[in-house]
């Protein structure tokens, strides 16, 4: 899959405990309502709206995207030479989002041109001088992908070109395929079914105005929880998923599948003109999920029932469709 893909809202299950939060088994999102919806279904964001989210998940998220960053630098993080305008546009955009947001965990300090950031949460502090390169130990778009959860790809030019990314948890695709290639190429082939979304997809970035940030969802379901889902683990993925396939029945298949729901952001960069797209991965266990919605097994069956085929094999769901629809059927009889 490439950069973009499908679709609404919901509420945490939060309960408060000391600064952070734990999860009660709930996505924030639940994408799933009476009937497929193949529109991009791409919502304004408002100045409510948080642009990078922090979550329970946290530490973890970012201590996970670090690991793989420092065991493979370049194939998580590239960026072409002409980017690090846009790369500086990004940090400061991200920066002042978080501490707006979420002031008492982090901090920023201007002491004419140098600045301080704080991470409370993650117990750091960098100085450095925006638009100075030597002044951060990491490539600006680097270093700021490793303050946030989200993976981070930066888009430029009428074609919108992929000049820069962090990319830790992507679905199906990876920078070593993509960097360097304009929107259309990028998603190539392109699949019929998902044409018409590509073409508003682009003719979106091309138009989107400053400040005036827009965010959709993307919803996957997968055999395993595994975040990283980028190229290098096809060939493991595949061969999970042939290994697990004669173990799912109704009876087991709620345990073995995972809701996999991308919040996706785009928004258009002020010096560079440039597109920063945020993509936060959520994921529930099915039966999870299932539990804390009286709805949910519902609404997931009436989607899944009015899919297109062609989605449901673009999404990688064929394989086991039939026991999943089986297994929604007897919890909504």
């Amino acid at each position: 899959m490439g950069i973009f893909c499908l679709l609404a809202a919901a509420d945490w299950g939060l309960v408060t405990i000391g600064k952070l939060y734990t999860i009660i088994f709930m996505l924030p999102y639940f994408p799933f309502g009476q009937r497929f919806n193949d529109k991009m279904g791409t919502i304004s964001m408002t100045d409510a709206d948080r642009l990078i989210e922090v979550d329970a998940d946290y530490q973890s998220d970012v201590a996970r995207k670090r690991a793989l960053l420092d065991e493979y630098p370049r194939y998580y993080f590239q960026a072409l030479p002409h980017s690090e305008t846009a790369q500086w546009d990004a940090v400061t955009l991200i920066l002042n989002k978080l501490i707006r947001s979420y002031p008492e965990w982090f901090s920023l300090k201007q002491t004419g041109t140098n600045w301080l950031w704080q991470n409370r949460l993650l117990n750091e502090e960098t100085s450095f001088r925006p638009g100075i390169i030597d002044s951060l130990p990491l490539a600006p778009l680097d270093w700021v992908g490793r303050q946030v959860q989200e993976d981070l790809v930066v888009l430029s030019g009428n074609d919108i070109t992929l000049i820069a990314g962090q990319l830790c948890f992507g679905n199906g695709w990876c920078l070593d395929e993509k960097i360097g290639l304009p929107f259309w190429q990028i998603h190539a082939p392109i699949v019929p079914i998902v044409e018409p979304m590509m073409v508003a997809s682009q003719k979106l970035m091309q138009r989107l105005p400053a400040e005036r940030p827009v965010w959709r969802l993307n919803w996957s379901i997968k055999h395993t929880d595994q975040l990283d889902m980028t190229c290098r683990h096809t060939e493991s993925l595949n061969q999970l998923l042939a290994d697990q396939l004669p173990t799912m029945t109704v009876e087991t298949i709620s345990k073995q599948l995972y809701l996999r729901i991308e919040r996706q952001t785009l928004t258009r960069l002020p010096n560079s003109g440039a597109i920063l797209f945020g993509i936060h991965t959520y994921q529930n266990r099915l039966d999870r999920e299932l539990a804390e919605r009286p709805e949910a097994a519902r609404q997931l069956l009436n989607v899944l029932r009015t899919t297109p085929p062609a989605m449901i094999a673009y999404k990688g769901i064929a394989h086991y469709l039939p026991v999943l629809i089986n297994y929604l059927n007897s919890t909504t009889i």
